[in-house]
């Protein structure tokens, strides 16, 4: 699987990901998920750079954003420590695609895609109580997932 994956992104799907990359303002309110968008930044840095012999291993001096535990790390990296670019980008955009829909990365433009932020009525905080009691729900979590 990994290797049709690698294979794959890196005659292919490669090619999308600079203009993609360039084309889409990336926005995230959540310190959680500040290492996906210095991954991002760092990906587009690198984009441009041809991937030959010399260029598969991002520089050791870059400060690389790598959470995600042991798997992560036997994904990205050889036995020297260097990480892989192409298993590096694609780890990236995975975790982009959880950002984006558990909508702590967004987008301002598109709709689906916008500012959590946006989709609460005005006024939320101050009248938390009234809209609540609009759906039905408890304000405490505690009710709340003890109903289920």
């Amino acid at each position: 699987m990994r290797t049709v994956l690698r294979s794959s992104h890196s005659n292919h799907w490669r090619r999308m990901l600079s203009p993609l990359l360039n084309a889409l303002e990336l926005k995230c309110n959540s310190t959680a998920y500040r290492p996906v968008m210095d991954a991002i930044d760092l990906l587009k840095r690198y984009l441009d750079q041809p991937i030959a012999k010399e260029g598969a291993f991002l520089d050791e001096a870059e400060k690389i954003p790598l959470a995600g535990g042991d798997e992560l790390r036997k994904a990205v990296m050889d036995e020297r420590g260097r990480v892989e670019r192409i298993p590096y980008e694609l780890c990236v955009l995975v975790s982009l695609r959880d950002a984006l829909r558990r909508r702590k990365i967004w987008a301002p433009d598109p709709n689906r895609w916008q500012n959590p932020e946006d989709d609460l009525p005005p006024g939320f905080e101050e009248n938390r109580d009234v809209h609540y009691d609009a759906i039905r729900q408890p304000q405490a979590p505690e009710k709340c997932i003890g109903a289920l």
